[in-house]
């Protein structure tokens, strides 16, 4: 599939609104593409801050300066973009009256991001691993927006076609940075198979990764833990941490996929 084609069904696949062939064709393009992923995600992102803007329609004090500044920095950054991918500039007038408008129903989101993030603290996948089955240590979130919400942070795209999602939340415990845990089923031939999903900033989750082995590119330490098998890998920013009970070999073909 060329970005061509894809870019006009990313919306329909964040409403959920393709057949299944067509969202793998998607998931497949996005998977070989940072420049039609990057926006995928910042597709979901504007989804998001939409239904924030609404929740909080309050402007805070002192934001339309924040604001400003911000309009002329990506109204440099968005003018130098065009030019590259299409040889000639859009006027500058339309490109802020975009930003504005943008700004205006995304006050939530643009106050969030001038708030600097505090010090990452790792967390062990061990430990991960090991909690869970533990009560208490999972805030639990509706859905991908809230869960957003309460990390401080973007999830980013991960490719699961054959999974259902059933249980999302923030996993915080002994002063860790907040990671993200997203627990998944499927239908199996001996009955319902589960995987849990934890993501978190690039280099907040650690293990002993002596063993690295390679994994259609990815980088991934394979270990277990009582009856559960785990892989760990970082891509596109992210840590990646998965979790199930399921044999090695159907995990390294579920991180193969992803």
């Amino acid at each position: 599939m060329k970005c061509s084609d894809a870019r006009p069904l990313l919306d329909l696949l964040c409403d959920g609104a393709l057949e299944a062939k067509d969202s793998a064709l998607v998931l497949d393009h996005l998977k070989s593409c940072d420049e039609c992923e990057r926006d995928w995600n910042d597709l979901e992102q504007l989804r998001s801050r939409f239904q924030e803007a609404k929740e909080n329609p309050q402007m805070p004090a002192g934001l339309m300066e924040k604001i400003s500044q911000k309009l002329k920095d990506e109204e440099r950054n968005q003018q130098r973009r065009f030019i590259q991918r299409f040889s000639r500039p859009l006027p500058l007038m339309a490109i802020a009256a975009t930003f504005a408008l943008i700004g205006f129903l995304l006050l939530p989101w643009i106050h969030h991001i001038d708030t600097p993030l505090t010090a990452m603290q790792p967390a062990s996948a061990d430990t991960l691993v090991e909690d869970l089955v533990s009560e208490g240590t999972l805030e639990p979130a509706i859905d991908r927006n809230e869960l957003a919400k309460k990390l401080g942070y973007d999830l980013r795209f991960v490719r699961l076609p054959a999974w259902q999602m059933n249980k999302l939340g923030v996993y915080r415990s002994q002063g860790s940075t907040p990671i993200a845990r997203m627990d998944f089923v499927r239908k199996g031939l001996s009955g319902d198979q589960h995987l849990s999903c934890y993501q978190a900033p690039e280099g907040v989750i650690q293990a002993n990764a002596a063993n690295l082995e390679n994994v259609e590119g990815k980088h991934v330490f394979f270990g277990n833990h009582g009856k559960f098998q785990f892989a760990l890998w970082s891509q596109n920013g992210r840590d990646y941490l998965m979790v199930t009970m399921l044999s090695r070999p159907q995990l390294e073909e579920i991180v193969r996929g992803a």
